[in-house]
């Protein structure tokens, strides 16, 4: 039986594994039935795929052996891989709008992935009103090469829509589906090696250190502000979506000199400010948005999840629209100076020295002990410029599903798709029982900004 040692960076998403903060990741994509299509479109698509049983790995793939074990867990073919048990086909209760399928996602979502089976589960989901359907996917982090599973959707569907019989999601390779020699041997596996390069990069954090310590560094961060969304979370979660026209933000954009990125931090951190402030819960400090960014980009080899974070402060204590605005930017602009700063030789070794204070906070005791570096994830995933179909069937919007950390109750993650911004937003419902809010108010500080900037450019005329 063919196994492949789990590299270092994707096992720690197992390790970090809770009953609170199950560590997978998912994909909420909604699409319109093709003209013409019988009214047993569904049910033959979820025929074929159910006939479909020819499973690469990592999807035939379960784990084997404690994540914090030496020399760490395997992935091994699952003798008793059940296609019908990871492959779901339901439906949604009247009036199947996008409240219905917002409440049955965040259901599936909160609970986690059983470990004795390959760790994915597919689920059709028909019954949107409109004549349209969805599918959400869940995927383990550790079986994840970027920084959520929307890559890996999108180079499964066609650019065409006249494709019909496309293979299931499960017969293709994901990037961690091809790890490792004939042998089923990774030689960057190494825990020996991971552990030296802890060193090289604890060395390399020094050196700059003494070079330069600018407040809120991206190198030596300072903490973040407490606040309600780094209470404890369990594991129901809540889902919400919101969706934008790319023109929409980029001609806002343009006219204040920024970029895309600098507009949606704008954009969460003056819903944050408006959600807060109606509770009182809004601290005087700016909160603080994590952006993951994947570390592939650079020149040297990284194994495995190789993602690390640059921290922005969202501007959320300042009350001035404009004046938010040109602080997010100029958070933005620093913190991507300082991440340029780091040399490609220490990249690796980086992500391992740059996470130890988030994989300590995740620990059960000594969490409660670790201040927080951040208050929430927010991410932002470039996808096609062009539509995506599957079996003619055209994909109108698609969202990332994030997972949560332990004392981070929020994620706000992005993707362009086909000319849209669509947003996901996961929450613990502990903490966000009405996390619908933030997404509503999202599409308000938007209105609001084109509105000031129309002002000004009137003014400006005149």
């Amino acid at each position: 039986m063919k196994s492949t040692r789990m590299k270092p960076l994707d096992a720690i998403w197992l390790m970090m594994e809770s009953a609170d903060t199950p560590m997978h990741v998912g994909v909420l994509a909604t699409f319109h039935k093709p003209r013409n299509a019988p009214e047993d479109y569904l049910s033959q698509w979820a025929r074929q795929m159910r006939e479909s049983h020819e499973a690469v790995p990592p999807w035939d793939c379960r784990v084997s052996g404690r994540p914090g074990a030496v020399p760490g867990p395997r992935l091994i073919e699952d003798p008793d891989f059940d296609l019908d048990y990871h492959f779901r086909h339901s439906a949604l209760p009247l009036p199947g709008g996008d409240r219905e399928l917002g409440v049955i996602v965040s259901r599936l979502h909160s609970h986690a992935l059983d470990s004795s089976r390959p760790l994915w589960e597919f689920h059709l989901i028909e019954g949107l009103e409109g004549d349209r359907f969805a599918f959400y996917v869940k995927v383990h982090h550790a079986l994840v090469d970027n920084v959520n599973g929307i890559p890996m959707i999108m180079s499964w569907l066609s650019a065409s829509a006249k494709a019909r019989n496309m293979p299931p999601l499960w017969s293709q390779h994901m990037g961690s589906g091809e790890r490792g020699d004939e042998n089923g041997e990774d030689e960057s596996a190494d825990p020996v090696e991971a552990i030296v390069a802890v060193g090289r990069a604890a060395s390399g954090l020094l050196r700059n250190a003494f070079r330069r310590k600018p407040d809120g560094s991206f190198l030596i961060p300072d903490g973040a502000p407490r606040s309600t969304l780094n209470r404890r979370i369990n594991a129901q979660r809540r889902f919400a979506t919101q969706q934008f026209e790319q023109q929409r933000i980029q001609r806002l954009a343009d006219a204040t000199d920024t970029t895309l990125n600098v507009i949606l931090a704008y954009l969460c951190g003056s819903s944050l400010r408006r959600f807060f402030k109606e509770y009182n819960a809004l601290p005087d400090e700016p909160l603080i948005g994590a952006m993951p960014v994947s570390l592939q980009e650079r020149s040297e080899h990284l194994p495995g999840n190789a993602i690390a974070g640059i921290r922005v402060a969202l501007g959320t204590h300042i009350g001035d629209p404009l004046a938010r605005l040109e602080a997010v930017k100029a958070s933005i602009r620093a913190v991507r100076k300082d991440r340029a700063s780091l040399p490609d030789e220490a990249v690796t070794s980086y992500v391992l020295m740059r996470a130890a204070p988030i994989y300590a906070s995740q620990m059960p005791v000594l969490g409660r002990f670790v201040p927080p570096l951040f208050n929430l994830g927010v991410s932002n995933t470039p996808g096609p410029d062009q539509p995506r179909y599957f079996n003619g069937a055209r994909m109108e919007s698609i969202y990332p599903v994030g997972q949560l950390l332990q004392f981070s109750a929020l994620s706000i993650d992005c993707v362009s798709y086909a000319g849209t911004l669509n947003i996901g937003l996961t929450g613990a419902l502990d903490t966000l029982p009405h996390l619908q809010r933030i997404a509503v108010y999202m599409g308000k500080a938007l209105a609001d900004l084109e509105q000031l900037v129309l002002d000004m450019e009137l003014e400006a005329v005149l």
